[in-house]
Formats: C-alpha cells, structure tokens, sequence
C-alpha cells in the first residue's frame, strides 16, 4: 500500500486515509506476512501509521488516547518526533479510528 501525505504543521489529513491504512494493515497481517512503514525522514508519518496499527489493531499499546499510545510507542521507537499537525489530527480523532 502506498500512501501520499504530507505532515505540514497544519492537519490537512482525512479519516478514510487512517482507515483505509487500518483495514490494509489488519487484512494483510493475516497473510502472515511483514508490514513495513516507511517514509523519507522516518520521525512522524510511518511510525505514526505503525502507532495506529500497534495500538487499534493489535492492542500492543493503548488505545485510550493518541497521548497515552504515543508515550508506550516511544518505548518502542526512542526517535519518534510526530509532526505538530499529525499530533493534532490524531489527538482529535483518535476515537474515531476503531477496527
């Protein structure tokens, strides 16, 4: 799956962009195959994508808030530097993302 987005410091993001990246995920774990997120600089949109996934999909981290996931994620990924708009986006929405 390919997905084209920018982080710019205003969310400019849409729900079917996280959705959508939600169920590929969620059906392609099944095939028991690897997922690989990736993006240019590697600091907030894959491991954003990967956040959502570990915490909505797999229950690996919380899905109480985008804060609470974001704090366990760091665990994980020591780097993860999220952009302001996708922190903001996802802090708003994050109780719309349900799988």
């Amino acid at each position: 799956m390919y997905e084209n987005i920018i982080d710019p410091d205003e969310p400019l993001f849409m729900n079917p962009l996280f959705v959508e990246t939600l169920r590929f995920c969620k059906d392609y774990i099944k095939t028991d195959k690897k997922l690989l997120f990736h993006c240019n600089q590697g600091d907030s949109r894959a491991p954003s994508l990967a956040l959502l996934h570990l915490s909505k999909n797999l229950s690996v981290i919380s899905d109480s808030s985008y804060e609470a996931a974001a704090t366990e994620y760091k665990k994980l990924d020591y780097f993860y530097k999220p952009g302001l708009g996708i922190k903001i986006y996802l802090t708003k929405h994050w109780n719309e993302f349900k799988t």
